[in-house]
């Protein structure tokens, strides 16, 4: 592969044509892709994989705010064991570890089943590491990434 400077280098000293493209290195990209994985890639005209980037970043975001479900404040996101179902009544055991961990009902079936939805901090961990892999992986393709730029 060509580097920037040795792709102006050879299409100058050619002769041929003025309109020959020449790839540089993008920062612009590698910063896009930093504020949010998919972006630089579009930048780059590299639509299909800026779009998949972007759903695998998007995907893990959404595994870990539902695997951190309720979240009332910021430092819920950070809890990894199970919450606790809120009960009106007072508990007299004093411990968060004997109670049922916390259910989202998502669907009911015709024969009276829930569908429940327990959080896992397996998932919410495993999210995690899939979002700054993504993130990394994102950032650097965004940094080796070429633009296609036509010589003036």
């Amino acid at each position: 592969m060509v580097e920037p400077g040795a792709a102006r280098v050879a299409s100058s000293n050619s002769g041929g044509n003025q309109d020959s493209p020449v790839y540089d290195r993008s920062f612009v990209a590698m910063v896009l892709s930093a504020l949010l994985p998919g972006l630089g890639q579009l930048y780059l005209g590299q639509f299909l994989k800026g779009v998949i980037i972007f759903l695998i970043f998007a995907s893990a975001v959404l595994l870990f705010y539902l695997n951190s479900l309720p979240v009332r404040e910021w430092s819920d996101l950070m809890r990894f064991k199970p919450a606790a179902k809120e009960n009106t009544q007072a508990d007299s055991t004093g411990d968060d570890e004997t109670q049922e961990p916390y259910e989202i009902h998502i669907w009911t079936f015709d024969d009276g089943e829930r569908l429940m939805y327990r959080p896992s901090w397996k998932l919410k961990i495993s999210s995690s590491i899939q979002a700054v892999l993504c993130w990394f992986y994102a950032v650097g393709d965004g940094w080796r990434g070429r633009r296609r730029t036509r010589r003036r």
